[in-house]
Protein backbone atom coordinates (compact mmCIF):
# COMPACT_ATOMS: atom_id res chain seq x y z
CA UNK A 1 0.00 0.00 0.00
CA UNK A 2 1.30 3.73 -1.15
CA UNK A 3 1.88 5.23 2.43
CA UNK A 4 -0.31 8.41 1.40
CA UNK A 5 -1.50 8.08 5.26
CA UNK A 6 0.97 9.76 6.09
CA UNK A 7 -0.70 13.12 4.68
CA UNK A 8 -3.60 12.76 6.94
CA UNK A 9 -4.31 12.37 10.43
CA UNK A 10 -6.10 9.20 11.85
CA UNK A 11 -9.31 11.14 12.51
CA UNK A 12 -9.15 12.39 8.54
CA UNK A 13 -8.08 9.13 7.10
CA UNK A 14 -11.47 7.38 9.37
CA UNK A 15 -13.53 10.50 7.88
CA UNK A 16 -12.85 9.52 4.04
CA UNK A 17 -13.01 6.62 4.28
CA UNK A 18 -15.29 5.37 6.99
CA UNK A 19 -12.41 2.88 8.82
CA UNK A 20 -10.93 3.27 11.83
CA UNK A 21 -7.01 4.06 12.17
CA UNK A 22 -4.38 4.27 15.26
CA UNK A 23 -2.35 7.14 15.66
CA UNK A 24 0.49 4.66 15.74
CA UNK A 25 -0.55 3.45 12.82
CA UNK A 26 -0.27 6.77 11.10
CA UNK A 27 2.96 7.50 12.20
CA UNK A 28 4.27 3.95 11.27
CA UNK A 29 3.12 5.07 7.61
CA UNK A 30 4.91 8.30 8.08
CA UNK A 31 8.23 6.91 9.07
CA UNK A 32 7.64 4.61 5.43
CA UNK A 33 7.28 7.43 3.54
CA UNK A 34 10.51 9.05 5.37
CA UNK A 35 12.56 5.76 4.89
CA UNK A 36 11.23 6.06 1.19
CA UNK A 37 12.57 9.59 0.26
CA UNK A 38 15.21 9.64 2.66
CA UNK A 39 18.00 9.52 0.19
CA UNK A 40 16.18 12.28 -1.60
CA UNK A 41 16.98 14.39 1.49
CA UNK A 42 20.34 12.88 1.86
CA UNK A 43 21.56 14.21 -1.14
CA UNK A 44 19.76 17.50 -1.42
CA UNK A 45 21.39 18.37 2.52
CA UNK A 46 25.25 16.89 0.69
CA UNK A 47 24.27 19.85 -2.13
CA UNK A 48 22.87 22.42 -0.21
CA UNK A 49 26.59 22.32 1.65
CA UNK A 50 27.68 24.27 -1.78
CA UNK A 51 25.29 26.46 -2.56
CA UNK A 52 26.24 30.55 -2.96
CA UNK A 53 23.79 32.14 -0.55
CA UNK A 54 21.53 30.60 2.59
CA UNK A 55 18.50 32.40 4.30
CA UNK A 56 18.81 31.31 7.70
CA UNK A 57 16.37 31.46 10.77
CA UNK A 58 15.01 29.68 13.45
CA UNK A 59 11.36 29.20 15.83
CA UNK A 60 11.00 27.81 18.68
CA UNK A 61 9.25 24.34 19.10
CA UNK A 62 8.65 21.61 21.65
CA UNK A 63 9.00 17.48 21.93
CA UNK A 64 8.12 16.07 25.04
CA UNK A 65 10.76 14.04 25.55
CA UNK A 66 13.94 15.66 25.11
CA UNK A 67 16.41 15.75 27.32
CA UNK A 68 18.96 18.51 28.66
CA UNK A 69 21.73 18.46 26.89
CA UNK A 70 25.33 19.75 27.75
CA UNK A 71 26.93 21.62 24.99
CA UNK A 72 30.01 24.62 24.50
CA UNK A 73 28.46 27.91 24.10
CA UNK A 74 28.92 29.36 20.98
CA UNK A 75 32.62 31.09 20.01
CA UNK A 76 33.60 29.95 23.88
CA UNK A 77 34.99 26.98 25.51
CA UNK A 78 31.94 27.56 28.31
CA UNK A 79 30.08 23.89 28.91
CA UNK A 80 26.61 25.17 29.44
CA UNK A 81 23.28 23.09 30.22
CA UNK A 82 21.17 23.37 27.09
CA UNK A 83 17.20 22.64 26.75
CA UNK A 84 15.50 24.71 24.42
CA UNK A 85 14.11 23.31 21.63
CA UNK A 86 13.80 24.80 17.86
CA UNK A 87 13.45 24.47 14.61
CA UNK A 88 15.64 25.75 12.48
CA UNK A 89 15.02 26.32 8.89
CA UNK A 90 17.43 26.93 5.14
CA UNK A 91 17.23 27.98 1.91
CA UNK A 92 20.12 27.20 -0.16
CA UNK A 93 20.52 28.75 -3.19
CA UNK A 94 22.83 26.70 -5.73
CA UNK A 95 25.18 27.76 -8.28
CA UNK A 96 22.58 27.51 -10.95
CA UNK A 97 19.86 29.11 -8.74
CA UNK A 98 17.52 26.16 -7.86
CA UNK A 99 16.85 26.43 -4.42
CA UNK A 100 16.66 23.68 -1.24
CA UNK A 101 14.66 24.19 2.08
CA UNK A 102 16.15 21.95 4.74
CA UNK A 103 14.63 22.05 8.95
CA UNK A 104 16.07 20.78 12.00
CA UNK A 105 14.75 20.25 14.99
CA UNK A 106 16.24 20.05 18.41
CA UNK A 107 18.01 21.50 21.18
CA UNK A 108 19.96 23.55 19.19
CA UNK A 109 19.75 27.04 17.06
CA UNK A 110 20.21 28.27 13.30
CA UNK A 111 24.12 28.68 13.57
CA UNK A 112 24.15 25.00 14.95
CA UNK A 113 22.38 24.15 11.63
CA UNK A 114 24.11 26.00 9.57
CA UNK A 115 26.93 25.02 10.98
CA UNK A 116 26.17 21.09 10.13
CA UNK A 117 25.71 22.01 6.52
CA UNK A 118 28.95 24.12 5.75
CA UNK A 119 31.15 21.21 7.22
CA UNK A 120 30.75 19.52 4.11
CA UNK A 121 31.04 22.23 2.19
CA UNK A 122 33.81 21.74 -0.48
CA UNK A 123 37.23 23.86 0.16
CA UNK A 124 37.50 24.83 -3.30
CA UNK A 125 34.21 26.97 -2.81
CA UNK A 126 34.01 30.76 -2.27
CA UNK A 127 32.99 32.08 1.30
CA UNK A 128 29.15 31.58 1.22
CA UNK A 129 26.86 34.64 1.67
CA UNK A 130 24.25 34.13 4.72
CA UNK A 131 21.21 36.25 5.71
CA UNK A 132 19.97 36.19 9.24
CA UNK A 133 18.79 38.24 11.95
CA UNK A 134 21.76 39.81 14.40
CA UNK A 135 21.43 36.85 16.82
CA UNK A 136 25.20 35.78 17.55
CA UNK A 137 23.41 32.49 17.40
CA UNK A 138 22.69 32.35 13.85
CA UNK A 139 26.69 32.86 12.67
CA UNK A 140 28.33 30.15 11.07
CA UNK A 141 31.73 29.01 13.32
CA UNK A 142 32.71 26.00 11.12
CA UNK A 143 33.60 28.39 7.60
CA UNK A 144 34.03 32.18 7.02
CA UNK A 145 31.28 33.83 6.14
CA UNK A 146 29.94 37.14 4.34
CA UNK A 147 26.92 37.66 7.39
CA UNK A 148 24.36 39.61 5.86
CA UNK A 149 21.57 41.28 8.36
CA UNK A 150 17.63 41.36 7.68
CA UNK A 151 16.30 45.00 7.09
CA UNK A 152 13.17 43.86 8.14
CA UNK A 153 14.56 43.08 11.49
CA UNK A 154 15.97 46.80 11.37
CA UNK A 155 12.98 48.03 10.11
CA UNK A 156 10.65 46.07 13.01
CA UNK A 157 12.57 48.07 15.55
CA UNK A 158 10.85 51.68 14.37
CA UNK A 159 7.53 49.96 13.73
CA UNK A 160 7.42 48.32 17.22
CA UNK A 161 7.47 51.77 18.52
CA UNK A 162 5.71 54.17 16.25
CA UNK A 163 2.56 54.95 18.96
CA UNK A 164 5.02 56.71 21.07
CA UNK A 165 7.13 58.34 17.99
CA UNK A 166 4.69 59.03 14.77
CA UNK A 167 6.81 61.55 13.77
CA UNK A 168 9.84 60.60 13.85
CA UNK A 169 9.51 56.63 13.15
CA UNK A 170 6.62 58.02 10.03
CA UNK A 171 10.05 59.53 8.25
CA UNK A 172 12.31 56.70 9.13
CA UNK A 173 9.92 54.52 7.21
CA UNK A 174 9.15 56.48 4.25
CA UNK A 175 13.11 56.33 3.65
CA UNK A 176 13.58 52.98 4.47
CA UNK A 177 10.62 52.32 2.29
CA UNK A 178 12.49 53.51 -0.61
CA UNK A 179 15.13 50.85 -0.67
CA UNK A 180 12.38 47.79 -0.95
CA UNK A 181 10.93 49.86 -3.95
CA UNK A 182 15.03 50.17 -5.38
CA UNK A 183 15.03 46.46 -4.88
CA UNK A 184 11.38 45.73 -6.54
CA UNK A 185 12.60 47.70 -9.70
CA UNK A 186 15.28 45.76 -9.82
CA UNK A 187 13.57 42.68 -10.29
CA UNK A 188 11.56 43.65 -12.54
CA UNK A 189 14.35 45.55 -15.26
CA UNK A 190 15.74 41.15 -14.42
CA UNK A 191 18.88 42.94 -13.78
CA UNK A 192 22.34 41.06 -13.00
CA UNK A 193 23.80 40.74 -9.68
CA UNK A 194 26.41 43.50 -10.78
CA UNK A 195 23.71 45.98 -12.00
CA UNK A 196 21.91 45.22 -9.64
CA UNK A 197 24.61 46.23 -6.73
CA UNK A 198 25.41 49.13 -9.03
CA UNK A 199 21.35 50.31 -8.89
CA UNK A 200 21.92 50.21 -5.06
CA UNK A 201 25.07 51.64 -4.49
CA UNK A 202 23.56 54.90 -6.68
CA UNK A 203 19.84 54.88 -5.14
CA UNK A 204 20.06 52.56 -1.93
CA UNK A 205 23.42 53.73 -0.68
CA UNK A 206 22.62 57.11 0.39
CA UNK A 207 19.33 55.94 1.87
CA UNK A 208 20.96 54.37 4.33
CA UNK A 209 23.28 56.87 4.98
CA UNK A 210 20.81 58.92 5.60
CA UNK A 211 18.60 57.29 7.78
CA UNK A 212 22.46 56.44 9.66
CA UNK A 213 23.57 60.10 9.88
CA UNK A 214 19.56 61.37 11.48
CA UNK A 215 19.73 58.34 13.95
CA UNK A 216 23.50 59.74 15.24
CA UNK A 217 22.43 63.16 15.05
CA UNK A 218 19.29 62.70 17.69
CA UNK A 219 21.40 60.94 19.82
CA UNK A 220 24.27 63.46 19.88
CA UNK A 221 22.01 66.38 20.04
CA UNK A 222 19.99 64.37 22.58
CA UNK A 223 16.78 64.98 20.99
CA UNK A 224 15.84 61.50 21.15
CA UNK A 225 16.50 59.70 24.69
CA UNK A 226 19.14 56.68 23.96
CA UNK A 227 17.29 54.01 26.19
CA UNK A 228 13.47 55.12 24.55
CA UNK A 229 12.00 52.78 22.34
CA UNK A 230 13.35 54.74 19.28
CA UNK A 231 16.75 55.16 20.97
CA UNK A 232 17.25 51.26 20.84
CA UNK A 233 15.64 51.25 17.49
CA UNK A 234 18.37 53.80 16.30
CA UNK A 235 21.47 52.54 18.01
CA UNK A 236 20.36 49.05 16.82
CA UNK A 237 20.60 50.15 13.21
CA UNK A 238 24.11 51.85 13.90
CA UNK A 239 25.63 49.28 15.44
CA UNK A 240 24.47 46.44 12.63
CA UNK A 241 24.62 49.33 10.02
CA UNK A 242 27.62 47.05 7.99
CA UNK A 243 25.69 44.05 7.89
CA UNK A 244 22.38 45.66 7.25
CA UNK A 245 24.32 47.92 4.48
CA UNK A 246 26.07 45.07 2.69
CA UNK A 247 23.63 44.58 0.34
CA UNK A 248 24.91 47.81 -1.34
CA UNK A 249 28.55 46.57 -1.39
CA UNK A 250 28.88 42.70 -1.79
CA UNK A 251 26.76 41.03 -5.64
CA UNK A 252 23.90 38.76 -4.48
CA UNK A 253 23.35 39.82 -1.02
CA UNK A 254 19.84 39.91 -0.34
CA UNK A 255 18.18 43.14 2.08
CA UNK A 256 15.83 41.07 4.06
CA UNK A 257 15.44 37.64 5.18
CA UNK A 258 11.98 37.48 4.46
CA UNK A 259 11.59 34.55 2.40
CA UNK A 260 12.64 31.92 5.21
CA UNK A 261 10.39 33.37 8.12
CA UNK A 262 7.58 32.81 5.27
CA UNK A 263 8.91 29.01 4.79
CA UNK A 264 8.91 28.56 8.50
CA UNK A 265 5.75 29.38 8.66
CA UNK A 266 5.17 25.57 7.92
CA UNK A 267 6.36 24.71 10.94
CA UNK A 268 4.42 27.45 12.87
CA UNK A 269 1.51 26.25 11.46
CA UNK A 270 2.10 23.11 12.28
CA UNK A 271 3.19 23.70 15.86
CA UNK A 272 0.04 25.29 16.14
CA UNK A 273 -2.01 22.24 15.47
CA UNK A 274 -0.19 19.45 16.42
CA UNK A 275 1.14 21.37 19.74
CA UNK A 276 4.28 18.92 19.94
CA UNK A 277 6.55 16.21 19.11
CA UNK A 278 6.67 13.53 21.29
CA UNK A 279 10.40 12.34 20.77
CA UNK A 280 13.33 13.34 18.18
CA UNK A 281 13.03 10.83 16.14
CA UNK A 282 9.96 11.98 15.52
CA UNK A 283 10.64 15.70 15.02
CA UNK A 284 13.55 14.45 12.88
CA UNK A 285 11.33 12.46 10.16
CA UNK A 286 9.18 15.61 10.21
CA UNK A 287 11.68 17.63 9.47
CA UNK A 288 13.18 15.22 6.45
CA UNK A 289 9.54 15.04 5.07
CA UNK A 290 8.77 18.68 5.54
CA UNK A 291 12.17 19.19 3.60
CA UNK A 292 11.35 17.46 0.36
CA UNK A 293 7.72 19.37 0.54
CA UNK A 294 9.19 22.45 0.52
CA UNK A 295 12.05 21.64 -1.90
CA UNK A 296 9.94 20.17 -4.44
CA UNK A 297 7.10 22.98 -4.10
CA UNK A 298 9.91 25.65 -4.57
CA UNK A 299 10.80 23.66 -7.95
CA UNK A 300 6.89 23.74 -9.19
CA UNK A 301 6.37 20.44 -8.93
CA UNK A 302 3.04 18.04 -7.92
CA UNK A 303 4.65 16.90 -4.34
CA UNK A 304 1.56 14.58 -3.69
CA UNK A 305 2.52 12.86 -6.92
CA UNK A 306 6.67 13.23 -6.38
CA UNK A 307 5.95 11.62 -3.55
CA UNK A 308 3.50 8.87 -4.94
CA UNK A 309 6.94 7.93 -7.54
CA UNK A 310 9.57 7.86 -4.52
CA UNK A 311 7.32 5.53 -3.03
CA UNK A 312 6.92 3.42 -5.55
CA UNK A 313 10.32 3.18 -7.22
CA UNK A 314 11.96 3.33 -3.31
CA UNK A 315 14.50 0.73 -5.25
CA UNK A 316 15.93 2.58 -7.73
CA UNK A 317 15.57 6.22 -5.75
CA UNK A 318 18.07 3.98 -2.86
CA UNK A 319 20.57 3.12 -6.32
CA UNK A 320 20.46 6.62 -7.92
CA UNK A 321 19.01 9.30 -5.60
CA UNK A 322 20.05 11.88 -8.04
CA UNK A 323 17.35 10.92 -10.82
CA UNK A 324 14.95 12.06 -8.47
CA UNK A 325 15.91 14.91 -7.03
CA UNK A 326 12.97 17.83 -7.88
CA UNK A 327 14.06 19.02 -10.70
CA UNK A 328 15.13 15.64 -12.40
CA UNK A 329 12.02 14.75 -11.89
CA UNK A 330 10.16 17.52 -13.01
CA UNK A 331 12.79 17.32 -16.02
CA UNK A 332 11.75 13.64 -16.58
CA UNK A 333 8.02 13.88 -16.26
CA UNK A 334 8.05 16.88 -18.54
CA UNK A 335 9.37 14.83 -21.38
CA UNK A 336 7.27 12.05 -20.57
Amino acid sequence: MLCWTAFLSSKQYSKITGVKITASTVFDQVELVCNAIYPVYQLLFNLAADGKHYYLDDTTNRILDAKSVIKKARNSEKVITRTGVYTSGVIATLADNRHIVLFETNIGHAGEFIDSILHKRSQSCTKPLIMSDALASNRPTVREAITSLCNSHARRQFVDVINHFPIEVEHVLKRYGEIWVNDDHTKEEKLTPTARLAYHQQHSLPIMEAIKLWGETHLANETVEENSGLGKAIRYFIKHYVGLSYFCSTEGVKIDNNRIEAMLKIVVRDRKNAMFHKTLLGATIGDVITSVIATASEAGINVFDYFTTLQREKEQVKKTPEDYLPWNYLAKNSIT
